[in-house]
């Protein structure tokens, strides 16, 4: 076909079968990585020869380990050259941009919603805890103007990252993804961090007069394990080994101005978190190998966090995962509920030594008397979130610059562009506009384009850079495309 003849150089090198185009996309930006490739391209072509497989077999057997190994690790090269250029071009500090200290919680959708309220009901309530609070959330659907109402007693402020998503674009932008994002694009100097399912048992602004706060102007608290000395993610983020614990990033304090780099940096781990949680679970070990690969300093309580166990309101025996924190002084502080989050209308875990558990129930049984449970989509939203849902289930677009150049692209959710990703199509989104949703390219710092929605499924518009050329994003359907012989 005659769009299958103009992409055939979308596989221009295909050692991983589905995975060949992007790595090939991320690697050629950077003249040194494509020697690397090179190199190892040249192993693997002997390794070929003398096996007298395809690249797709050799990649795939398990008796083909060495041809496995180069695969991955020119992939590897790969991202290790967006790492480099993430140090290299993150701004500087805008000091006038940031002040005063506010604690950040992400809790959108109706689950971490109802955590976030005990948490809230804790500090300002209980713990009488001044400090400005933000609650951030990833669009309508997880935060209705009912909901947002409920949390005005707390004194609250909710955020749209979605909203902050079209000033400061990012590739991926989850539930975890979106914890760096809330803490960098906050409007305090000074974060404290808490998931919504944290509980806390003191005020968090005590933390922020400790002394080993300001010795290093960042506290993160252990996880229950540590990376193993072959742990891949040391090789990947070329970071020495240190036997150490892992971060439990349920709770975090710093101070944005002096940890400006790095928190750029795990950010960007973020952004390419469809390789990066690979290796790591979830969020976590990329403010760890962050702080690392710049040799960054931290503060972390020496005492490791403990284990739950308890059962139901009913007395139903089972095992609940609490991460129950300490300070410097080995007291308890935070009772983070990873495994045991609250339900208005379901059990929840009694543990033993829990600490204002009847206080928490009484926060529960407030909310149910308020709230029903659901997040109340307006039809507009309802609307966009189809449109959405059917552009992800697309996949593929023939994305043309009309009279210069045309590849694939592919659309992925949360708004990521997966292969055809470049420079100026770093990001995706839908916008209400008042035609109608258009459907938003976005660069590393600005909008490339603005599409419109054509009866027969088409997008078309221009580009608002350089030439202003026309462009096109066609549905190629059939899933990703392939090369023709």
């Amino acid at each position: 076909m005659r769009w299958a003849r103009s992409l055939a150089c979308l596989l221009p090198w295909g050692l991983v079968a589905g995975q060949g185009w992007l790595i090939s996309s991320l690697v050629k930006r950077y003249g040194q990585a494509l020697l690397e490739r090179d190199r190892l391209q040249g192993r693997l072509a002997v390794v070929m020869r003398a096996t007298g497989d395809t690249a797709d077999e050799v990649a795939y057997r398990p008796a083909r380990a060495e041809a496995r190994r180069l695969a991955v690790t020119t992939q590897q090269v790969g991202y290790q050259q967006l790492q480099d250029e993430a140090i290299r071009t993150a701004p500087p500090y805008p000091a006038r941009q940031f002040g005063g200290a506010g604690i950040v919680i992400v809790a959108g959708g109706p689950r971490y919603y109802t955590n976030a309220w005990v948490g809230l009901t804790m500090l300002r309530r209980v713990l009488g805890c001044r400090l400005p609070i933000q609650l951030w959330y990833l669009g309508p659907t997880e935060m209705s103007p009912r909901m947002i109402e409920l949390l005005r007693p707390f004194d609250v402020e909710c955020v749209d990252a979605l909203q902050v998503h079209r000033r400061h674009p990012m590739r991926a932008l989850g539930g975890w993804e979106c914890k760096p994002y809330a803490i960098l694009h906050s409007p305090f100097k000074e974060v404290i961090f808490l998931d919504a399912d944290n509980v806390p048992l003191i005020d968090p602004a005590a933390l922020l007069t400790r002394a080993e706060y300001r010795a290093t102007g960042a506290i993160f608290w252990p996880d229950f394990t540590t990376l193993g000395r072959h742990h891949p993610i040391w090789e990947i983020c070329r970071a020495p080994y240190r036997d150490e614990p892992e971060f439990e990033s349920g709770q975090i304090v710093v101070d944005k101005e002096r940890c400006w780099a790095a928190l750029h940096l795990a950010l960007h781990l973020n952004e390419q978190s469809e390789f990066y949680y690979k290796y790591v679970y979830g969020d976590k070990e990329t403010f760890h190998m962050a702080w690392r690969m710049l040799d960054q300093p931290y503060s972390m309580p020496s005492t490791r966090p403990a284990w739950g166990f308890g059962s139901t309101s009913r007395g139903n025996p089972g095992y609940a995962e609490i991460s129950l924190q300490h300070d410097f002084d080995g007291r308890a502080i935070f009772q983070h509920r990873t495994g045991a989050k609250w339900t208005a209308w379901g059990e929840n875990f009694r543990l033993p030594g829990f600490e204002h558990h009847d206080v928490c129930l009484e926060a529960l049984r407030e909310l149910r008397r308020q709230w029903d449970g659901t997040v109340e989509v307006s039809p507009r939203a309802v609307s966009s979130t189809a449109l959405e849902a059917d552009l992800i289930r697309s996949r593929y677009f023939l994305y043309r610059r009309v009279g210069s150049d045309e590849r694939a692209l592919e659309l992925l959710p949360g708004g990521r562009i997966g292969d055809g990703r470049g420079p100026w199509e770093r990001a995706w989104r839908l916008e209400e506009q008042p035609g109608g949703p258009a459907l938003v390219i976005q660069g590393y710092d600005s909008v490339t384009c603005r599409l419109a929605r054509s009866p027969d499924g088409h997008w078309s518009g221009s580009w608002l850079h350089s030439e202003r050329l026309p462009v096109e994003l066609i549905p190629l359907g059939g899933g990703a495309p392939a090369c023709e012989a």
